[in-house]
């Protein structure tokens, strides 16, 4: 028997002119979204926890998920894992909808509710930036105009910088906000959803486990909201895949139109009802949120004590990261290669609109840390030696 294989085959390129005649003419421009993904021993890139789940744990979730039939779909609309994240979350059962992760629902949101500006309303999407990029992109992607809402020069939310919310518009903003790590304060929220009724606001709030002042209670006084959240961070289970809306089912059921069944898998169903309602995993989940808050004012408190020296700015954050400034992007590239070469990966943000000179570092464990703070420290003496 012959065990020479088959030349593979090689799909023929389309035209482009003929193939950009599918898709709107901003997608074609669009850059694609890209992930540094060079090999280090520490990875503190994109925001996930350094606690993984204990393997007891993970044992729990694997007999749920050795029950299930694999030949068998899953629940269509995991509708009972929904409501199980209702009660979690404070809210009433049918006001909560999954899909695979929150970027999968950002872009939901603005295919559902993003289309319509410019045509049957005079209203407007305006983004908050700089602030986690799929919004721009997405809005790039599906040919949506939108306006943004330019942070002040302190990286901080201002209202005098807030574009006009005519009737019909719809504001997307994070709280605690990637990657920066800024909030807009829940009273400013309210303030803005009172004078504007008409507007829909879209809050992400990913991180919101992180902070203070969660939006959940503005839920039952204000129509005009919607909550969007995910497991992948205080959950520790960037890995499962799974995210969430919260909001009246009348925003709900125009969602699920265009969301297809069957986005979450047993896999990810088997996790969630561990991750909701086993005890001991709920009390893992309490120290690594209580572990991440303390590991975060340490940090900062090390960093900003050598930023003189670095030559950059460390801006507080009320999430699982630190925004780190230089006044040149050539200087933050320089200290990115630097923690490369230490074995260290942050994300270099730097050319993101209003983030020239900008690194996020994700929070680590203890040892992880430790390691970042002695990458900087021996650029402290590295260019306290060039002085002398």
């Amino acid at each position: 028997m012959s065990t020479i294989k088959p030349a593979l085959i090689v799909p023929k390129m389309p035209p482009q002119a003929w193939l950009s005649s599918y898709v709107t003419p901003s997608l074609m421009t669009a850059r694609s979204y890209q992930i540094d993904t060079p090999k280090v021993s520490i990875k503190l890139d994109q925001n996930e926890s350094p606690w993984d789940l204990p393997p007891a744990i993970k044992a729990k979730v694997v007999a749920k998920l050795l029950e299930r039939p694999w030949n068998r779909y899953p629940a269509p609309f995991s509708d009972d894992i929904a409501d199980q994240i209702a009660c979690h979350a404070g809210v009433a059962p049918g006001t909560v909808l999954l899909g695979p992760g929150s970027n999968y629902l950002i872009a939901l949101l603005l295919s559902v509710f993003g289309k319509g500006y410019g045509k049957q309303n005079a209203g407007q999407v305006v983004i908050a930036r700089p602030s986690f990029p799929l919004y721009e992109s997405q809005c790039q992607y599906e040919g949506i105009a939108y306006t943004p809402w330019e942070l002040n020069e302190d990286l901080e939310y201002d209202l005098s910088k807030l574009p006009p919310l005519r009737s019909g518009s719809m504001l997307l903003f994070a709280s605690p906000n990637n990657p920066v790590g800024n909030t807009l304060p829940k009273a400013m929220l309210e303030d803005l959803l009172t004078r504007h009724p008409d507007t829909l606001f879209v809050a992400d709030e990913a991180y919101f486990e992180y902070a203070d002042e969660p939006y959940t209670s503005l839920l039952g006084a204000h129509s005009n909201l919607l909550l969007l959240r995910t497991f992948s961070k205080t959950m520790g289970s960037a890995g499962v895949r799974i995210g969430y809306i919260l909001g009246h089912d009348h925003y709900l059921q125009l969602l699920r139109k265009v969301r297809v069944p069957y986005l979450l898998n047993h896999f990810a169903i088997a996790c969630a009802e561990v991750l909701l309602n086993d005890s001991d995993t709920q009390a893992h989940l309490r120290q690594i949120q209580h572990n991440a808050v303390s590991q975060r004012q340490l940090m900062y408190e090390q960093l900003s004590a050598m930023q003189a020296v670095l030559g950059m700015r460390v801006k507080n954050s009320a999430a699982n990261f630190l925004l780190l400034r230089w006044p040149t992007t050539a200087a933050a590239e320089a200290a990115y290669a630097a923690l490369i070469k230490a074995g260290i990966l942050v994300r270099n943000v730097s050319g993101g609109p209003g983030l020239a000179g900008c690194l996020r570092l994700t929070l680590g464990d203890e040892q992880e840390n430790a390691a970042v703070v002695a990458a900087f420290a021996a650029i402290c003496r590295h260019k306290t030696d060039g002085l002398t």
